[in-house]
């Protein structure tokens, strides 16, 4: 039992994060058919007998995890895979980001499946670049007829859409025209948001004040813009000028057109925001 234990502490410590428990040494009691295992957890390092009853249900989740995949991946297992099915309910983004650094880990040695209805699993796999990882999204429609789809980032996912719209000539261009700059701007809001969790997690800067500062930048898409390129999302009014020292009109047309929404050529030619919008994400990542 040793080889796991040592393993599950590894791991827990990838997952704990900004956790304050800790994992002690497990250990096997009992005899024959009633043996059970027994792992002591301690918060703050005091092991008063009460840290399970104060633990969230993140911690619960992760410290489940922490003791489940070391045994699924026992060389003494039979298995060459892993199935997991939903492991990040309740945990914070530092524990999903540390379960998806654990899960590539793993996949290096054998298959790993996991389902989740939570985006932020696979986001982190690819924000992170973990790997190969392959990641399918699965939809079922009327009479439960299920399709398969290569599953996307935020940023393409949008564009998509974007554009599966601006091409669709049954609805009126003023009509479709705003709706196809609003999903221009959330998908360089979402490149953005990509940069700064990139820059900032490499820094070592806390996930709650990485979502913080997002969060305060997002009111207004000069900031957040702001944020990605400069670090400062009191640089909005340097982003223009930026953006077309760099990348040209192109960017600045779509950024302009994305920030106060389609006007000029851009009713004419939506497909061509689209375009231009995946230029400017392309160019801001």
């Amino acid at each position: 039992m040793r080889r796991p234990q040592l393993h599950s502490q590894r791991i827990w410590a990838q997952l704990r994060q900004e956790s304050n428990v800790e994992l002690g040494s497990m250990t096997l009691e009992g005899a024959n058919t009633r043996r059970r295992v027994v792992f002591p957890v301690s918060v703050d390092g005091t092991d008063n007998g009460t840290a399970l009853g104060v633990m969230s249900q993140g911690e619960m989740q992760a410290l489940g995890l922490a003791t489940f995949l070391p045994r699924s991946c026992a060389p003494e297992s039979p298995f060459r895979f892993i199935v997991v099915d939903d492991p990040v309910q309740s945990m914070d983004p530092s524990k999903v980001e540390g379960l998806a650094r654990i899960l590539a880990e793993l996949a290096e040695e054998r298959q790993v499946v996991v389902f989740t209805h939570d985006t932020r699993l696979p986001d982190a796999v690819t924000r992170l670049g973990l790997g190969n990882a392959r990641i399918i999204e699965v939809h079922r429609a009327e009479k439960s007829v299920v399709t398969l789809r290569p599953g996307s980032d935020p940023v393409t996912r949008y564009l998509d859409d974007a554009f599966a719209l601006a091409r669709n000539e049954e609805i009126p261009a003023e009509v479709r025209g705003p709706v196809v700059a609003e999903l221009c701007r959330s998908a360089l809001e979402a490149a953005c948001h990509r940069v700064v969790w990139r820059n900032r997690v490499v820094r070592g800067v806390p996930h709650a004040d990485i979502e913080n500062v997002i969060e305060a930048a997002s009111r207004r898409l000069a900031t957040i813009v702001a944020l990605a390129l400069f670090d400062d999302a009191e640089k909005g009014g340097d982003v223009l000028g930026w953006l077309g020292r760099r990348h040209g009109r192109r960017a600045v047309n779509a950024y302009q057109a994305c920030r106060e929404g389609v006007h000029g050529a851009y009713l004419a030619d939506l497909p061509g925001l689209v375009a231009d919008a995946r230029f400017l994400a392309a160019a801001l990542s």
